[in-house]
């Protein structure tokens, strides 16, 4: 199984997963010619996708899905609870709801519990997790990251340039509660404590205005070591790697 990063960050996220004959994006925070622009860059072809998963109705992971949806025909999947929700929001699409595990071709996806301020969910697809967007580590990660090989996991802000930023107190809140975001802290503590088999982790979904790529490192690093992980690009498409710790075409530990 292949995993493309083609964004990550509060200003949009996309993941392509590939394994077999099946080619699924998780999130959609572009647009159609910025999506496809990217995955034509690490080789990947959009029209080969056979549908997009959504984990929560936030813009910056799914802006994206109307256009991409409507150009390629092709289904959104949803969690049940934000089914009618979605059909409102994104108008006359092959909208499809999912509860428990599921499958798009070759790929079982199991959704995870995570918490934020709206329905949200992480997903586990064979050895490999993805989860962003949530204020604290629920049970269901803990639980579902014994059995990961690799987890892509949400390390938002540095608490202390959150607290001495230019944002609200109120949002400020928002993002350090429970139903938040995670922080570097955070997000290396779930590592150290739950993690030590992973064979790779990405470190994604960062702040423009209350993180660095630098700041990110520093706090993985100070409790995990050596462990390899990446810090997924704001800016740009982060790379395509195979899921058994093989990097391809990127250095691993300094993406800007």
């Amino acid at each position: 199984m292949e995993l493309s990063i083609i964004a990550s960050g509060s200003n949009g996220n996309c993941y392509h997963l590939q394994s077999g004959g099946a080619s699924v994006l998780f999130d959609a925070g572009k647009g159609f010619s910025e999506t496809a622009g990217r995955m034509a860059l690490m080789g990947k072809e959009i029209r080969e996708v056979d549908g997009i998963v959504l984990s929560h109705a936030h813009g910056d992971h799914y802006q994206g899905i109307g256009p991409i949806a409507r150009r390629l025909a092709i289904p959104v999947y949803v969690r049940k609870e934000v089914y009618e929700s979605c059909r409102r929001k994104l108008g006359p699409l092959d909208i499809r709801h999912f509860e428990g595990e599921f499958r798009i071709k070759d790929l079982a996806i199991t959704p995870i519990e995570t918490s934020h301020d709206v329905t949200s969910c992480g997903f586990v697809v064979g050895c490999f997790g993805m989860f962003t967007d949530t204020g604290c580590v629920t049970s269901q990660m803990k639980e579902a990251i014994r059995d990961l090989d690799a987890v892509l996991l949400e390390s938002n802000y540095d608490e202390e340039m959150l607290m001495n930023g230019p944002y609200p107190r109120l949002l400020k809140e928002r993002i350090l509660s429970a139903r938040g975001h995670l922080s570097n802290d955070d997000a290396s503590d779930f590592i150290s404590r739950h993690g030590s088999h992973l064979s790779m982790v990405f470190l994604a979904h960062l702040s423009g205005q209350n993180n660095t790529a630098e700041k990110v490192r520093e706090a993985f690093e100070s409790l995990n070591g050596d462990r390899p992980y990446v810090v997924c690009s704001r800016s740009r498409q982060t790379g395509t790697y195979l899921l058994n710790g093989e990097i391809r075409g990127q250095d691993m530990f300094s993406l800007p």
